[in-house]
Formats: structure tokens, sequence, C-alpha cells
């Protein structure tokens, strides 16, 4: 079992990115973007997106050998993108009645309806002729871009204040973290229930292993010592290093391995391994016996373990503690944020040893757009509107 609190990350780069998204930034021809340098004048980097990855020309992104995160100048980017949509998406002040349409663009209400696209109501404008639909987000304040983005980096590592306080300061917003906490708790049941109808290619080896997490009202662990803790329990795919559950449980026994691996089970659409490695906790021996009938289980695995290795879920691990650093602590077992990690994990964050691939790309099922979290919310959306229809 390792320990979810000891690893630490800065930071430093996102910080600078949202400093430098102030400048000047362009946008060229090709796609790509300018970026001025902090350091010399009169010259800029260039930031491109190649599949799933922010690439940067600077020093710090050639130089490093972990590719994985992005440079501060693709950050810069990224909220420089976002700043510019809410900035330009701003409605109009609404001085007719809640059910009236009103242009976008002009804030005229001679609106007229104008046909379907993508199963949304088409309007067009008589005033200005601009043609526009229904939004992705119905009563929201702000942009789909800007809830998106609050979640793209807040699961990247930055805390609620952090997010709030930068968006506030640098684009003229008045947000505070418990809506961006609020966001989080009514988005990511949304899209966990999409992602959940997904089917990815697996391989025939599973992984398993749990870690503790600072709990309100937790129990305390004898044997490491800790009080408040939960056990946090992830089941990964081998091949395609698809985290294929991240179950919180209260208590470290067979009752937490088995709820774990008949989540695993449940998204991995019934779908069963050949074997599984863990380490030594007995608790897996039982949930395998009865659970995964018929499946091997490679019992007390470990780093480096010729015969056992587990470095895989121990190397999610320390990807799992990189976030958990900037918070002081989880507050119900129901928390979203377990889910929220393994959506982002999945979904959104390349890895270096997948050759710059999400897992889920590897496993069949991954996304097109360079803004993962919307295309997440958007086909999520569309589904729950279509009566849970699968839409990709």
């Amino acid at each position: 079992m390792t320990n979810i609190h000891s690893g630490s990350v800065s930071d430093a780069r996102m910080m600078r990115g949202i400093e430098i998204a102030k400048s000047a930034i362009t946008e060229n021809v090709d796609g790509s973007f300018s970026v001025p340098s902090q350091t010399r004048d009169d010259y800029s980097y260039t930031v491109k997106v190649f599949g799933e990855a922010w690439v940067c020309d600077c020093p710090d992104f050639t130089n490093r050998a972990d590719i994985i995160d992005s440079c501060k100048h693709s950050f810069a980017v990224r909220f420089w993108i976002a700043s510019r949509i809410e900035l330009q998406s701003k409605p109009k002040p609404r001085v007719f009645s809640e059910d009236s349409v009103q242009c976008e663009k002009c804030g005229s209400i001679r609106v007229v309806r104008y046909g379907h696209s993508d199963g949304k109501q088409v309007f067009k404008c008589r005033d200005c002729g601009r043609k526009f639909r229904d939004g992705l987000l119905k009563k929201t304040r702000y942009s789909p871009e800007t809830i998106t983005l609050t979640l793209d980096i807040y699961f990247s590592g930055l805390s609620l204040q952090k997010i709030a306080r930068t968006l506030n300061d640098h684009y003229d917003m008045t947000l505070g973290k418990a809506t961006v906490y609020r966001w989080i708790q009514r988005y990511v049941p949304l899209i966990s229930e999409y992602v959940g109808s997904l089917a990815p290619q697996l391989s025939e080896t599973w992984h398993a292993d749990e870690l503790f997490v600072k709990m309100k009202g937790g129990v305390k662990d004898t044997q490491y010592g800790q009080t408040s803790m939960a056990y946090l329990w992830n089941v990964m795919d081998r091949k395609t290093r698809f985290l294929i559950a991240s179950t919180l449980t209260k208590h470290r026994d067979v009752g937490g391995a088995d709820r774990a691996f008949r989540e695993a089970m449940k998204n991995a659409h019934e779908s069963l391994p050949e074997q599984v490695f863990t380490d030594g906790a007995k608790a897996y021996r039982d949930a395998i016996k009865f659970g995964l009938k018929g499946t091997v289980h490679v019992a007390k695995a470990g780093v480096g373990k010729p015969h056992a290795n587990n470095n895989r879920v121990e190397r999610l691990n320390g990807t799992l503690r990189e976030r958990v650093k900037v918070q002081r602590g989880w507050k119900t077992m129901k928390t979203p944020l377990a889910e929220g990690q393994r959506i982002h994990y999945n979904f959104v964050k390349p890895h270096q040893a997948l050759e710059g691939q999400t897992p889920a790309q590897v496993a069949g099922i991954g996304l097109k757009s360079k803004n993962k979290w919307m295309e997440l919310l958007s086909e999520a959306i569309t589904r729950s509107e279509t009566g849970g229809e699968i839409t990709r």
C-alpha cells in the first residue's frame, strides 16, 4: 500500500503560463501559436498541437525527458484561448422575458427558428443575419470553454482557490472556488456515465493496488498509524494503462477489493482478465477467488520483481500523489474527485510510455478534439438528452 500524501509536484509552470497569457499571443495561419519569451526581447516560441499533445520549441520542453507535462508556453496558449472565448461570449443584457430568444451577437429578439444542426435548434437573427444554435449548457453564467478549462487545470494540479483567484484577477470574472467545485460535482458524474458506456479494448492482464487518502470522518489505520483515512482501490489494464476502476471505500478489506473488481468488470463490459497482479494483501485473494473465477492471481507483486512486476500501477500511484498534494483531504465518501481523476488520467493526460497517446486512445476510445474535457462534456450531454443512446 502506498501513502498518497508523500508525493510532490510544482505548479510553477502553470502559474507562469497564466502570467504569459496576458501578453500578445498570436495565432498563426498554420494553426500554431506564437508566444512571447519572458526573458528574450523580440523573441517568441511556437506552440503546436500534435494529436493528443501540446508541443513547444522552447528549451524547457525540448530538453526535458518527460514530454508529458506542458511547458509554461503551452499553458499560456490554453489560458489565452479560454480567455478570448469567455470575453467574446459574455451575454448581452437581457431586458426581455426569460422565454424570449436573443441574438448572441446584437441582442435582438427578432429571431426565428432556422432548422437543426447536430440535433440542436438553429436560430437566425433578422436584424444582423447571424445564425446560432442552442448553447451546450443552459442557465449557466460562464461559457462551456471556461467550465471545461477549470476542470482541466484542477485535475492537472491547481487548487480550487488558485483557479478562482487567477481567473478573477486576469479575466475580469467574479468566480468563487465553491462555484468551481460545484462544476466538478455536477459535470464529473455526467461525464462518468458517458465514459462508462464506452467499451475499451483491454488486454488479458490487469494490475491492482490500493492507497490511502485523508478523509474527513475516516477510519484509523493501526498498521501505519494514520488517522481519518479511506482507501482508494485502483485497477489498471497492463497493455493500455487504462485505469479501469478507481473505487473509494472506508475499510481496507475483502469488501473493498471486491467492490473495486466489480466496478472494473462493469467498466470493462464484463471482459475478464486471464491474470491479475496485486501485492500480498489477503483481501485480493478472496475477492479474486469469488469475483473473478478462473482468473490467475499473481500475489506479492511489486516494483522491480521479475516474476511479478507491478510497476505500472505503482507509477499510477505516483501520478495520483501529484494531484492530491494541493488537496487537504477529501470531505465525503461520495466525492466525485476519484472519478474525475480517473477520467483525466484515461482521456486527457497523454503518456510518455504510450508514445504521447492517452490510455483511452490506445484502448480504441480516444477523443478527437484538442479540448478533451469539452468533447467529453458535449458527448455526455448529447447522450443524456437522447435517453442514453451512445453517440460515438
